[in-house]
Formats: structure tokens, C-alpha cells, sequence
């Protein structure tokens, strides 16, 4: 037994002997860094338009601008702090000026406070509105309303970096071509103006500085006013009213020198509506031979050129008449109510009135199931209608009036809920 335990003690021991300390743990080695210029070993030839993650999208966009000249240090810089943001993809497809009653949006965007803002800003900067006005043949009011329609007089720049922005409309929501354009040119600004990226903020949509300029705009319409070097929609206000003002003078149709956006007037009883559209354009004479006036009673001025009525909210509501200015601040955002705030908030600026008739707010306005509801009935009826995405343009108002005319209604393509129930009570073709 004495044996038999010795010998245990000796395995154990020679176990003991043999066994090897356990090595020292070694720190480990930093994490190797992100190739920030792995787009440049990517062959994307052009604009990317399916990618599997809103990070391949970038990258693959990345590797299309490199190809296309863009030095790969700015591309690195601009795109390094990029993330997906699905609350873009949202806010593009509920824009306010398309899906907001116009009476609504009118209250907001011409609310007292903002006119009272307004005076207070033009008081302060009226030198300089003033000049770019007379330089440009613009009216002052125009300049000082899509100041404070587009960042409420340099109060809200919005957040979002450009390069951000753009790169989620283009992977999110599909917009590829106009993300790829305006990508390109906000990569030119910041190469060609030195302009930093992280400078490059603005709203959800890509616009930058006061008067939101997209950046293909800041390259073909921004002005210099100041001899600063570059245009500067941040922190010029020479060059903000400057750039502003050469938008509507080169946008579009133009600017015609001494004309107002046009007027509210007064329709006669009998008036037809389906005369009343952006599109359709008459002489003064016109109109005044049909009996139109001024909101007043006056008789209609002289204005030179082709003028449009509208009717908003159809023929019991407001009716404009509204010349080729208005049609240029349509430029700069092409939605009716937009360019109503905007040519209101500047006439009120200045001194003038509001919106005289009453808007009929007792009619609830169509619910966006409803709209598409709509577009999708007129559709059936054998109208073109365009795409069914309760986005109620001009086609949609064109559809409406056909159908007027056919069940015997006003044709004045206002989308409201009688509309919607005549649609209903007709048989499907």
C-alpha cells in the first residue's frame, strides 16, 4: 500500500514538474481603422439605383462620384458621418403645401406673428432687399415672403446635412435622379466655393441657407453680391436677396419688371369655371368682357401679358387672378398654396391686405385614403387622372372638371367630399 502511494506522489509530482505556467495575456492590437477610401476600389460607372442597404447605396454613390472627378478626400469627408433617416423618406411623401387645406396653410404661413417678424426684418434690412429688388426688377414684398415662408426670416435653417439628406431620398425614397444631380453639385460647392461640409446643413429636402436654395441652384443662380469670393446664402444677406431674386428673374418664365403677383377678385354670377386653371392663360380684356373685377368692385387693371384665374377651393371660395410673377415664385416651389403664402406674406409685409373672401372651411377636406379614392373613381370613369398618390394636381383638377360637366356640376375641379359622392353614385364604365 506504502508503494502504491509513493508512486502516486511521484506521477503527481512529475505532473506538477512538467505542467508549463500559463502565458502572460497580451494587450490587444488596435482595431484596424475603416478604409475611408474603399469606394474607390468599386467600379460603379453610374448613379447607383437598387442597393441592398442605405450603406451600400452611399458607397456605391461614393465610387460613381470618384469616377465622375470628385477628389476622394472631399467624397470621404462629405459622406463619413451620413446615416439612414427614414423620417425623410416620410416627410417627402406628406409634404404640407400638397396635402394641408389651403386656408390652413395660409393661417400658418401668414400668421400675425410672422408678419409682424416680417416688418421687423425688413425694417432692419431694407437697404438691401430694396437694392437686389431694383437690380432685378422684383418686387421687395416677393423677396421678403420667400424669406419667411422658406426658414421663417433665418429662424429655422433646418438640420439636416445636406449630403444626408439627399442620400436617403435617393436610396429611401426612390428619388435617384434627383439625388445623384443634386449630390454631384453639392460636391462641386463644396470643392469648387471651399465651402466646409459640415457648413452644408439645411432642410430634410437638400435646400440650404435663408431662401433654401437646392444646390444645382446655388451653382446656376447664386450670386456673389458682396465680392466675398463665393455666394454665401448663410451669412450675406446681399447675396441671400441677391440669389433670391435672380431665381425669379432666370427660373421659369421669368420676372416681368412693375407687374404684382396679381390679385383676389370678385366672379360673376354665371362665370365658367373651367376657365380657372393655372394652365389657361387670357388678356385682361378677357376677363373683364366675362365681368370680373377687383375684389372691390373696381374694374381690372392694366396688366401686360396672358393672366390665369384660380379658384383654390373651388367656386365657393377666393378666385385670383394672377399674372406671370406668380408663376414664377411657382418656380421655386411648385405648389399653389406655397406660392399664395408667400405672395400674401409679402403684400402684407408691405402694408396691403389679406385674403378678403371667406374660404369654405365648413367642407372637411378630403382625408388622403379619400383622395386617392377619388383619383382611382375618376380613373374608372375613363379619366386621366396621372398616378392615384392623392397628390390633387392638375391633372386630377382637369379629370374633375370633365366629370363636372358630364353629371351637370360646376366645373371648377375642386376635389371635395360632393365630388367624391357623385363619384360614388356612378355606375363603373
Amino acid at each position: 500500500m506504502r508503494k502504491i502511494a509513493l508512486l502516486g506522489a511521484l506521477l503527481l509530482l512529475a505532473a506538477c514538474a512538467t505542467q508549463q505556467p500559463p502565458a502572460p495575456v497580451q494587450p490587444a492590437g488596435p482595431i484596424p481603422a475603416k478604409d475611408r477610401y474603399a469606394f474607390t476600389k468599386i467600379d460603379q460607372q453610374s448613379c447607383p439605383t437598387e442597393a441592398k442597404s442605405f450603406l451600400e447605396w452611399v458607397e456605391r454613390y461614393e465610387a460613381f462620384a470618384y469616377k465622375n472627378g470628385q477628389p476622394k478626400e472631399l467624397i470621404a469627408d462629405a459622406f463619413e458621418q451620413v446615416k439612414e433617416n427614414p423620417d425623410i423618406t416620410v416627410k417627402q411623401s406628406k409634404q404640407p403645401e400638397f396635402v394641408t387645406p389651403v386656408w390652413t396653410y395660409l393661417a400658418k404661413a401668414v400668421s400675425e406673428d410672422r408678419v409682424a417678424r416680417g416688418q421687423q426684418q425688413y425694417m432692419l434690412n431694407r437697404a438691401v432687399v430694396d437694392q437686389a429688388a431694383r437690380q432685378y426688377g422684383v418686387d421687395s414684398g416677393t423677396l421678403m415672403g420667400i424669406w419667411g415662408i422658406e426658414t421663417d426670416f433665418g429662424r429655422n435653417f433646418g438640420d439636416v446635412n445636406v449630403f444626408e439628406a439627399l442620400s436617403n431620398l435617393g436610396y429611401g425614397a426612390k428619388r435617384t435622379d434627383f439625388a445623384c444631380k443634386e449630390l454631384a453639385a453639392a460636391l462641386t460647392i463644396a470643392n469648387r466655393d471651399k465651402i466646409p461640409v459640415s457648413k452644408m446643413v439645411g432642410s430634410w429636402a437638400g435646400a440650404m441657407g435663408h431662401s433654401q436654395f437646392l444646390p444645382s441652384n446655388y451653382i446656376e443662380l447664386g450670386v456673389d453680391a458682396d465680392r466675398s469670393g463665393a455666394p454665401d446664402l448663410w451669412t450675406s444677406m446681399p447675396d441671400v436677396f441677391a440669389s433670391t431674386a435672380n431665381h425669379l428673374t432666370k427660373a421659369g418664365g421669368g420676372w416681368i419688371a412693375g407687374v404684382p403677383w396679381g390679385m383676389e377678385v370678385k366672379l360673376p354670377a354665371g362665370f365658367p369655371y373651367q376657365e380657372a386653371e393655372l394652365d389657361l392663360e387670357q388678356p385682361i380684356a378677357h376677363w373683364r368682357q366675362l365681368g370680373v373685377k377687383t375684389v372691390g368692385g373696381m374694374s381690372l387693371p392694366e396688366y401686360p401679358g396672358g393672366t390665369s384665374i384660380i379658384v383654390l377651393t373651388g367656386y365657393k371660395g377666393p378666385a385670383f387672378l394672377i399674372t406671370k410673377n406668380f408663376k414664377a415664385i411657382l418656380r421655386y416651389n411648385n405648389s399653389t398654396s406655397y406660392a399664395l403664402s408667400v405672395a400674401y406674406l409679402g403684400q402684407r409685409i408691405l402694408g396691403g391686405q389679406g385674403v378678403q373672401a371667406a374660404w369654405p372651411t365648413a367642407e372637411p377636406p378630403l382625408n388622403l385614403a379619400e383622395r386617392e379614392e377619388l383619383q382611382t373613381r375618376l380613373a374608372a370613369q375613363g379619366f386621366d387622372v396621372g398616378k392615384v398618390d392623392g397628390v390633387l394636381g392638375l391633372k386630377t383638377r382637369k379629370a374633375a372638371r370633365l366629370f363636372q360637366a358630364k353629371v351637370g356640376l360646376p366645373q371648377d375641379g375642386y376635389a371635395n367630399k360632393a365630388l367624391l359622392e357623385a363619384l360614388r353614385r356612378q355606375p363603373s364604365v
